[in-house]
Formats: structure tokens, C-alpha cells, sequence
């Protein structure tokens, strides 16, 4: 069998064709062109043998086609085109070749634009799991903030507290009223202020407890026998005993001091005032 490459070869350094020439026309690679003229076939990529050594014949003024028939000759297709497989390389021969390089970009391209699909999908993916979050994240707030207790606006600022030796020291009762106490047992007593308050407990025998009742804010207080409250002031105070109002007392900025009794059922009320 006749070593066609070594003819085509021959022609071409007859011819006084360069390798750099037929490079530069068909963007082949000098290094790809040396392979076929020196029938290093297996070092070329299979899918592009034919195309390249009919671009390198038609090159050089071979005759394309029965160059590739002896390329088939040699590679051990006797019948002809290279079976379905180059197929590809037939449709391909019939335009220009303009770079190896292009060539192979093909298959890169073509994976490139799978990748990118299937990027797309699984943003869309993520999109839409992200939206769904956003949105069971948000049902869940709506339904704990329907379902939180209603808060009053608070300040926990201090107040100076109002001792019994400052009240003997600095105050006089101006006004003291006692009242019959209408409620029946169980006894319960509602403060609620619109302005912050300093105020002192003590419920039956225990101890006294010191608060500060922010503004807009309220305490129930439970008591059996006794209940003892001095507020620092009585501005926008209010007060309910099982739910009834007191209204026995105005609104003051001095002391006020509230002792209700279930012994004696009877509600007390002394307003203090600065000594002159």
C-alpha cells in the first residue's frame, strides 16, 4: 500500500508551499499538518482526520478525494465513507475551515450551553425554595404577632421612692376619706396609669415591695385580708376593685396613699401635700 502522505508531502515541497502557508490560510496547526505528512493519523482527533487532510489536499492542488480514499484505504475502511460515525465529517467538508480551533470550540460550546441550562434551572430552583421560605417565615411572624399579648409602651426609668420618714418629714395628710368597701371576696385590685409611677405595696402581713409602673402599663394585686398602696403621685391613675372604678380620689402630683380593708370593709384614702 503506497504511502499517499509521503506523496502529498512531496507534492507540497514541490510546489514550494510552507507549512506556515497552508497554517495561515487554514488556521490548522503546523504541528498537525507535520503529523499528516507524517502519517501520525492516530495523534489527530478522530472525529476531524478526514477534514483536515482534505483542507490540507485541497491546499497543496492534491486531489481531495482520492486522497481520502486512500486515508480510508488506511485506516481499514475499504468500503468507503467512514461508516455513520463521520457522517459529521462529510456535512463538515463541505464548509471552509477556518480554525482548528473553532473546531474544537464546537463540543465546549456545547457543553458550555448545557452546563448554563442546567444552572438556570436550579437558580430557578433556588428562586423559588427562597420565595417559599420568605413566605412560611413571614405566615409564622404574622400569626406569633396576632397571638402576642398586647404590650403598653414602657419606661423602667427609677423614680425616687417615697419613705415613711419622708412622709412624716416633708408631707402633711391633707384629706383622708374612708368609704365602705362593696366588693365581696375574692378581692382583686387593678392599677393602671397613663403616667409612670413610683408605688409601694403590701398585701396582707408580708413585706413591703417597691415597683415603678410604666406609663400605660398595669397590676392586678390579690388580696385576702388587707391592701396597702402609696403611689408617689396620682396623675392619670386609675383604680378597680373587682372590676368597679374608685373614684374617690383626684389627680395629684403629691402622694396619695390607698389602704383597703376586708375586716372592716372599708376603703381609705389619704392625699398628702408638701409641709409649708
Amino acid at each position: 500500500m503506497s504511502e499517499f502522505y509521503k506523496e502529498l508531502k512531496e507534492l507540497r515541497v514541490e510546489r514550494g508551499i510552507d507549512l506556515e502557508e497552508i497554517h495561515s490560510r487554514t488556521k490548522i496547526s503546523v504541528a498537525t499538518l507535520k503529523a499528516i505528512e507524517d502519517g501520525q493519523f492516530s495523534q489527530l482527533p478522530h472525529t476531524y482526520i478526514r477534514l483536515f487532510v482534505r483542507a490540507y489536499a485541497l491546499e497543496i492542488g492534491a486531489d481531495a478525494d482520492d486522497t481520502l480514499r486512500r486515508l480510508e484505504r488506511l485506516l481499514g475502511n475499504e468500503s468507503g465513507p467512514l461508516n455513520e460515525k463521520n457522517d459529521l465529517e462529510e456535512d463538515t467538508l463541505d464548509k471552509p475551515v477556518e480554525n482548528e480551533e473553532e473546531i474544537t470550540d464546537l463540543s465546549t460550546s456545547s457543553r458550555t450551553a448545557k452546563n448554563m441550562r442546567i444552572d438556570m434551572v436550579k437558580g430557578i430552583v433556588l428562586v423559588i425554595i427562597l420565595i417559599f421560605a420568605i413566605y412560611i417565615i413571614r405566615e409564622i411572624n404574622e400569626e406569633e404577632a396576632a397571638n402576642a399579648p398586647i404590650l403598653y409602651p414602657s419606661e423602667f426609668e427609677e423614680e425616687g421612692p417615697i419613705t415613711d420618714q419622708m412622709l412624716q418629714n416633708d408631707y402633711d395628710v391633707i384629706v383622708e376619706s374612708v368609704q365602705m368597701m362593696e366588693a365581696e371576696a375574692p378581692y382583686s385590685l387593678k392599677v393602671a396609669t397613663a403616667e409612670k409611677v413610683w408605688y409601694q405595696t403590701r398585701t396582707d402581713n408580708l413585706s413591703p415591695s417597691d415597683d415603678v409602673l410604666p406609663s400605660g402599663d398595669n397590676r392586678i394585686y390579690e388580696f385576702t385580708d388587707s391592701l396597702d398602696i402609696l403611689f408617689k403621685h396620682s396623675e392619670s391613675l386609675n383604680l378597680y376593685l373587682n372590676g368597679s372604678a374608685l373614684n374617690s380620689f383626684d389627680s395629684s402630683s403629691n402622694p396619695i396613699r390607698i389602704t383597703l380593708s376586708s375586716v372592716d370593709k372599708t376603703v381609705t384614702i389619704q392625699r398628702f401635700a408638701p409641709k409649708s
